[in-house]
C-alpha cells in the first residue's frame, strides 16, 4: 500500500472498531492485547487464538459477545497497527488510558497484554515497549 492507501486503511479501520466495540472495557483489552501482539512487525495466529481464549474465559464478563465478529475487528486492528504503527499506538493508548484509576479493570487490561507477550512463546524488546506503554497508559509501575 502506498502511504495515503495505509493511512486511510488505518483511520478505516479505528471507525470500524469504535463502531463495532462499544464496551470500553472490552475495547482497552483488545487495544492492549493487540499493541502487544503486534509489537514485532506481525501477527502469529497463536496470538489471535490467545485472545478469543480469554475473552471467552471472561465470558461472565463480556456476556453477549459476537466472538467471530470481534474476531474479525480484532484482526482488522492488528492490520491496522502494523500499517500504522505510531498512530495506532496513540489510539490504542487512549482507548486503554480509559480505565485508569479502576484497579480491577487496570489489572484485566494488565493482565490481558501480559497473555499477549508470550501467547507466541517469545518476549521481545518492542513487545516490552508495549507493555511499558500500556502500564504508563494504565497509570500503573512497569516491572523491570
Amino acid at each position: 500500500m502506498v502511504p495515503d492507501e495505509t493511512m486511510a486503511y488505518a483511520m478505516a479501520t479505528w471507525a470500524r472498531f469504535n463502531a463495532g466495540v462499544s464496551d470500553d472495557l472490552l475495547r482497552a483489552l483488545s487495544a492492549a492485547f493487540a499493541l502487544v501482539a503486534v509489537a514485532d512487525g506481525e501477527l502469529a495466529e497463536s496470538e489471535v487464538d490467545e485472545f478469543v481464549d480469554l475473552l471467552r474465559r471472561k465470558e461472565d464478563v463480556f456476556a453477549g459477545i459476537n466472538f467471530h465478529e470481534l474476531e474479525r475487528v480484532f484482526r482488522d486492528l492488528t492490520d491496522s497497527l502494523i500499517a500504522d504503527p505510531e498512530q495506532g499506538r496513540v489510539r490504542a493508548c487512549e482507548c486503554i488510558a480509559r480505565m485508569k484509576g479502576d484497579a480491577d479493570r487496570c489489572e484485566l487490561v494488565r493482565s490481558g497484554a501480559a497473555i499477549a507477550l508470550a501467547a507466541d512463546g517469545l518476549v521481545r524488546a518492542p513487545e516490552q515497549a508495549a507493555m511499558q506503554d500500556i502500564c504508563a497508559a494504565l497509570g500503573l509501575e512497569t516491572s523491570t
